[in-house]
């Protein structure tokens, strides 16, 4: 059934928009400013302001634990937050475990409430151009690099990389020590920065161990950005509502993030899973998420 939500104050990183949604079968049929000739039914969304709903990073999801330590992760790390995606990684050790362990981890998720996008974590030795083609025929997003030691980098081959990475140029998102302190990671990432930008390998630069949702450069970059966290006319209907008050109304999309007790409403592809205090925990509806084109929107490097 097709309805119109008038008077929304659509937050996109740091711009508001008025407008109105066309809505009907879980996506976004039109936007506009004003839907008067329309006779559907209204939902007046002006004492809220809408977001598209975040995407977070976690390598650490409870797959091996019971249903009830599941569905209270998810709840409080994810729904209760106003997330419906989430970004992990699958860790490979051997060329050969590529198809298994992700066809592993796709039956480990089969009863997450939320969609989930699967990245592979491997060693530097598994960035060869062989391991390359395979991670783009099963369309892999992101490969994250356990980077140990710095010094591995300046003997890798950077540019038969480059050249096996197109043209899905899915990036090369670094995953330092944890025990680094954060200057320590500030400078690894600044030595990476600069030699992913000098070889134009397509990379992430940023730390992907920040708290908060993950950033719309990242989502550009691996390709989730349009398909999820993406609020327009043909997209898909999943956003949440934040109630308009002095500790919400004057910060931009990520810090609203951190302001989760003002959220009011969180709607995943047209369905409503949280409503104030009300939460509708889905097991298995979750999906995941393929990547057709990483990069689409941004140039990569």
């Amino acid at each position: 059934m097709a309805y119109i939500i008038d008077n929304v104050h659509l937050l996109k990183g740091q711009a508001f928009t008025d407008t109105s949604m066309l809505v009907e079968d879980q996506r976004i049929i039109s936007t506009t400013s004003k839907f008067e000739r329309y006779n559907y039914m209204r939902m007046d969304a002006d004492n809220y302001i809408m977001t598209p709903t975040h995407v977070l990073f976690d390598t650490n999801l409870p797959i091996k634990e019971s249903f009830k330590e599941r569905k209270e992760y998810y709840l409080n790390n994810f729904i209760l937050k106003g997330s419906t995606v989430v970004f992990t990684t699958v860790k490979i050790q051997f060329e050969r475990q590529l198809e298994e362990k992700l066809k592993q981890a796709k039956c480990d998720l089969l009863d997450s409430p939320i969609d989930f996008v699967l990245g592979v974590s491997i060693p530097p030795r598994l960035l060869n151009p062989g391991f390359i083609r395979k991670c783009k025929k099963m369309k892999v997003p992101a490969i994250f690099l356990e980077i140990d030691e710095m010094n591995t980098l300046n003997t890798m081959p950077w540019g038969w990389i480059k050249e096996a990475l197109f043209p899905y140029n899915c990036p090369i998102i670094p995953i330092f020590p944890e025990s680094k302190h954060k200057k320590g990671r500030q400078l690894q990432l600044n030595v990476w920065s600069d030699l992913m930008k000098k070889e134009k390998v397509p990379a992430v630069y940023e730390d992907l161990a920040n708290p908060g949702p993950v950033s719309r450069s990242i989502l550009k970059k691996t390709g989730i950005f349009p398909e999820k966290s993406n609020l327009h006319s043909g997209g898909e209907l999943s956003y949440n509502l934040y109630t308009i008050n002095p500790e919400t109304k004057y910060r931009d999309e990520h810090g609203l993030f951190f302001q989760s007790k003002h959220l009011a409403v969180t709607v995943d592809k047209g369905k409503v899973i949280r409503a104030g205090a009300e939460v509708y925990y889905r097991p298995g509806k979750g999906e995941n998420v393929i990547i057709k084109t990483p990069g689409f929107f941004t140039d990569n490097y």
